[in-house]
């Protein structure tokens, strides 16, 4: 990690800590343009670092694809953000906000897969069969749970379920691909803090607690917190 890098990552941290205050504080359109410039931040960053990093084709693919996943995620950022300024509508932007961060982490998976395996030349097989069973029993329990909770997910159940099931499935997953070392167990604690944000995002959501300023802090304090470990991670690949 150069000195360009720790200073982009610092930006970065900086728009993050504005946007949660202003967000908290006022909402509305104000909110949603700062969301915009902190993800936006994080997607140039990681551009900046596919740029600068001298890494060989297999790694710059991976960097790409990781790209990928952050400007899925600042896709869906906007969209969540528009759910909140724009009520009637807030159908559309909920499922097109929950399938851009689902294609994202689809991208992080593939670019996780891709750093294990030009690595580590390891076999993905078992911990994807791991990953997937783990996710099946976890996403059960968070629906259960969640029962329990009083969240009323209506008609986003079914989206909800499958979104719970990737989520648990990456979080397992770079659990098992962190015992390889390098760079996986940061992407771990990076997938580890997606899936606590979520939780707090599903409050909020499903359990009638949209406007609740705490948990308007927490869920950007959790979400921005790993979107700063995976630009890291991308830039120790």
């Amino acid at each position: 990690m150069n000195t360009l890098q720790i200073i982009l990552l610092i930006v970065c941290s900086v728009l993050a800590i504005v946007f949660i205050a202003i967000r908290a504080k006022f909402g509305g359109l104000l909110g949603v343009m700062l969301k915009t410039l902190a993800s936006f931040a994080f997607v140039a960053t990681a551009i900046i670092t596919m740029g600068t990093n001298y890494v060989d084709s297999s790694t710059r693919i991976t960097l790409s694809i990781f790209t990928l996943g952050f400007l899925l995620g600042m896709i869906g950022d906007i969209l969540l953000d528009l759910k909140v300024v724009y009520p009637g509508n807030d159908k559309y932007y909920l499922n097109a906000g929950m399938l851009s961060f689902g294609l994202g982490h689809l991208a992080y998976f593939s670019a996780f897969s891709m750093y294990a395996v030009n690595k580590f030349s390891t076999d993905l097989l078992m911990p994807i069969l791991v990953s997937v069973g783990a996710g099946i029993l976890l996403t059960v329990a968070i629906i259960l749970v969640s029962k329990k909770m009083k969240l009323e997910f209506g008609d986003y159940l079914i989206q909800t379920i499958v979104y719970s099931f990737l989520l648990t499935f990456m979080t397992v997953y770079t659990l098992i691909l962190s015992i390889l070392g390098g760079a996986m167990w940061l992407g771990f604690v990076g997938m580890l803090l997606f899936f606590l944000s979520d939780i707090v995002l599903s409050m909020q959501y499903f359990g009638g607690k949209l406007e609740s300023k705490l948990l308007i802090i927490v869920n950007h304090g959790l979400y921005y917190s790993a979107q700063i470990v995976l630009v890291a991670v991308l830039m120790l690949l």
